[in-house]
């Protein structure tokens, strides 16, 4: 719990506002402040590659790898007060990043039995919650005395995430859970393209899986829908509130990111329960409708007061996607030997509808100087999805301890 409030909560805090500030105080245009904010969710699609890495070599050693390209390139961004170089910096802590998912699944799986690891990663994912509400709420306030005070702060931040490098390697150590590195006797004679084989696998299978598997090809469909309205909402909100509500620091930090992570975090475990009883579809469906009323309180907001309305909503909608996220494609994998194979396929495309759709809502605001048009087709597409995954509730797999657990 101490290490994901160190790793993920610092982190999600200062991502937030590096967009922002690089806006508000170093005169980013709307390509780099697009580049900033979009740069963690495509990025997200090199965690293929990490996750083969990390199965060829020694946890403690993968660590240290996620820490020097993940961590402590924003300790390095303030050496220039240059936008490009901050982007530079940004774009390979985000490409290191990538490889998180993979070592935090895998000790999820290897420390916590399957009775006790769904409660355990309700905990850690509060602990993460927590730590980035209270990151954004600290810096946000220090940012609005000082604006230059992310030259401090982020390389303090990236120290805190290597202590919690430090605690998990620890854990690593004083569990027995640590392995060799490569397994030798898998290895050829030419062990770059094996790695290279491996690491592209989930991406040359994905069109098989997705022609045979009409549901899951659906679901899918729904998701990339979706991501036509949380994107272009993503791509926006620093704008949002940097050229037209013209927020301070902690009036910012309050009203969006602060007030977003004490939601998901309140309303994660609820969702839970409820998608237990009435299955992904449904509740994905559900999720998604009451996500429209997120891009139109973005497009009526005048303060701060009106806009936090809107991140408690926000808040509210996707601690149920969250979970469905995860679970849908569990459940549809249909066999435990599938989940990682289809699991691969749904991150991947992630990183695809945060290439196109971030990318739209910047270009349409650009071309019409206005929120109404790109935030309006954003509400659009969360209403659409949620029908696409309402057709869909009639396939929903029935829920089994053994997929919970997974």
């Amino acid at each position: 719990m101490l290490a994901a409030g160190l790793i993920q909560g610092t982190n999600s805090a200062m991502v937030f506002l590096l967009a922002i500030l690089a806006r508000k105080t170093l005169g980013a245009n709307k390509t780099e402040t697009l580049l900033l904010t979009a740069a963690p969710t495509v990025l997200y699609i090199f965690s293929i590659f990490w996750g083969t890495l990390f199965s060829r070599i020694r946890i403690r050693r993968y660590l240290l790898i996620f820490f020097a390209v993940g961590c402590l390139p924003y300790a390095a961004a303030p050496l220039f007060q240059s936008v490009p170089w901050i982007i530079a910096c940004h774009l390979l802590a985000c490409f290191g990043g990538a490889a998180w998912p993979a070592v935090q699944g895998d000790l999820l799986r290897r420390i916590y039995p399957d009775a006790v690891r769904g409660k355990a990663f309700g905990l850690i994912t509060a602990s993460f919650m927590l730590g980035g509400a209270a990151a954004t709420l600290g810096l946000g306030e220090w940012l609005d005395r000082n604006p230059n005070a992310w030259q401090i702060y982020m390389p303090l931040m990236a120290g805190l995430q290597g202590i919690g490098v430090a605690i998990i390697a620890q854990l690593v150590r004083t569990t027995g859970i640590e392995r060799d590195g490569l397994d030798r006797s898998a290895s050829s004679a030419n062990p770059a393209g094996s790695l290279l084989k491996q690491a592209f696998e989930p991406l040359t299978h994905m069109r098989e899986v997705l022609r045979t598997d009409r549901v899951f090809k659906r679901y899918e469909a729904a998701f990339m829908t979706y991501g036509i309205g949380w994107m272009i909402c993503v791509a926006l909100l620093p704008l949002l509130v940097t050229d037209k509500l013209k927020l301070k620091y902690d009036e910012i930090a309050h009203s969006t990111h602060l007030t977003f992570l004490v939601l998901v975090g309140l309303m994660t475990v609820p969702a839970s329960l409820l998608m237990t009883r009435i299955g992904p579809m449904k509740m994905a469906a559900a999720s998604f409708w009451l996500y429209s009323g997120y891009p139109l309180l973005m497009l009526t907001a005048t303060d701060q007061t009106s806009l936090m309305l809107a991140s408690i909503l926000y808040g509210t909608a996707a601690a149920g996607v969250n979970v469905c996220w995860m679970l849908g494609p569990v459940s549809l994998a249909g066999s435990a030997e599938k989940v990682p194979q289809y699991v691969a396929i749904h991150a991947t495309l992630v990183g695809l509808r945060g290439a196109l759709f971030q990318a739209l809502g910047v270009i349409l605001y650009t071309l019409t100087q206005s929120f109404t048009w790109p935030l309006l087709i954003a509400a659009g597409g969360f209403l659409w999805a949620g029908w696409q995954m309402w057709v869909l509730r009639k396939h929903t797999p029935p829920p089994t301890h053994k997929a919970a657990a997974a």
